[in-house]
């Protein structure tokens, strides 16, 4: 097999996990069950006016919302009680916000192609089995 798309190794993914643009995958054998390895690739964000208008009204939709519950709770405490609700409240909101909307740059062609790219650190433990159609373990 020449060209590695993502179809081809699927089943050799045991876990996929994502960290901002850091996707963490786990290997598998899927003959055996085997877990082989571990690597990473790193997500490209999508560059496409669509994909920065979309993750830009998903940022303003969560701030919003989060930004909101923060100015409620301090404004139903209000005075002194409020202020200092109030800063802990944003603090955690700002922190929230990161969270919820850290993933909103990137695709599912960004993460697959990430997928792609960390086989390429784990490619050698495995061969292409072509009665199986599948990438085993040497």
């Amino acid at each position: 097999m020449n060209t590695i798309s993502y179809d081809s190794i699927a089943p050799n993914i045991a876990q996929v996990s994502v960290d901002g643009a850091q996707v963490n995958v786990t290997w598998q054998c899927p003959a055996s069950g085997r877990v082989i390895g571990t690597s990473q690739g790193t997500m490209a964000a999508d560059a496409s006016l669509t994909g920065r208008v979309g993750a830009s009204v998903k940022r303003s939709v969560a701030s919003e919302v989060i930004y909101g519950a923060a100015r409620i709770l301090s404004s139903l405490l209000g005075g002194v009680a409020g202020r200092v609700v109030s800063n802990a409240a944003y603090t955690a909101a700002a922190d929230i916000n990161a969270r919820a909307t850290s993933g909103v740059d990137y695709t599912e062609a960004s993460r697959q192609t990430a997928i792609v790219t960390a086989f390429d650190a784990v490619k050698l433990s495995f061969t292409w089995d072509e009665s199986r159609r599948q990438f085993v373990a040497r």
